[in-house]
């Protein structure tokens, strides 16, 4: 799930941070969103672009979805759930469950607001190399080289967390323990790897901090870099794009009626 894969693709060369402060953009506007249409509008759109700019199969995409799918699938119908089973409305209602008009938009609107921001942050993992993206931070927003790194380590850190707890298993199951026998095994598991994977995490800290100091990181003199990422013209035109589809759509939706700021109290 969050490996990068390098392709030949329009997303792929384009610079992180400019991805990055996309990402963070369109998140704060769905975020304010009170209708689920903007949410909706911009996962098929993000799903539009994963396909054809980053050339990533949507069968792949959606594989990779699938948890975080699961996860607003569920959220909203448990949602769902205990709004019926507490009756705030008669507009709709099945069984012993009535909802009102403005709990559906909720659910619907944190459900949709859940899986866009989930995609978008797997297409930037999926087409952004960390050493661009660490390297795009140093250089273009002047990040100290120290936490350049350090973000780096924990970045990648996390494609080698399930290689880690797939080597733990298989070491407890080579000295007898069975995973997957009996309610008590299963119950008892995420205990049995927190702390052999604890103690990984800090022989890999003690070796990015030796690392760290080998090379010299916050001696305080300037530094010179192999690669180089810079902010093209493209890249500038991306980001005037992707703005000025969101104004439009925006635009749109509010004429319809199908656009308000919610800022999660009522303003009247």
């Amino acid at each position: 799930m969050f490996t990068y894969k390098w392709r030949d693709s329009f997303l792929h060369r384009r610079n992180p941070l400019i991805k990055l402060c996309l990402i963070v953009m369109v998140t704060i506007l769905i975020s304010l969103s009170l209708y689920p249409v903007l949410p909706l509008c911009t996962f098929l759109m993000a799903l539009l672009l994963g396909c054809i700019g980053g050339k990533i199969p949507p069968g792949i995409i959606l594989r990779k979805m699938r948890v975080f799918l699961g996860i607003g699938i569920a959220f909203m119908a448990f949602m769902l759930i205990m709004k019926g089973i507490d009756g705030g409305g008669d507009a709709w209602h099945i069984w012993i469950f009535h909802w009102s008009s403005s709990d559906l938009i909720s659910i619907l609107s944190l459900g949709m607001r859940i899986i866009s921001i989930s995609l978008m942050s797997l297409l930037f993992v999926l087409t952004t190399d960390p050493n661009d993206l660490v390297l795009s931070l140093i250089l273009q927003m002047g990040l100290s080289p120290v936490h350049g790194y350090a973000a780096l380590a924990a970045y990648r850190f996390l494609p080698t967390l399930q290689s880690e707890i797939e080597s733990i298993r298989l070491a407890q199951e080579i000295r007898g323990i069975e995973w997957d026998r009996g309610l008590i095994n299963r119950l008892s598991t995420p205990f049995r790897i927190m702390l052999p994977l604890l103690c990984s995490a800090a022989r890999r800290g003690e070796r990015v901090a030796a690392a760290m100091e080998s090379r010299g990181l916050g001696a305080g003199r300037a530094r010179s870099y192999y690669r180089q990422t810079k902010v093209e013209r493209t890249d500038w035109l991306f980001a005037a794009g992707t703005c000025l589809v969101y104004i439009v759509l925006t635009a749109v939706l509010i004429y319809i009626g199908m656009f308000r700021f919610s800022f999660g109290f009522n303003l009247k």
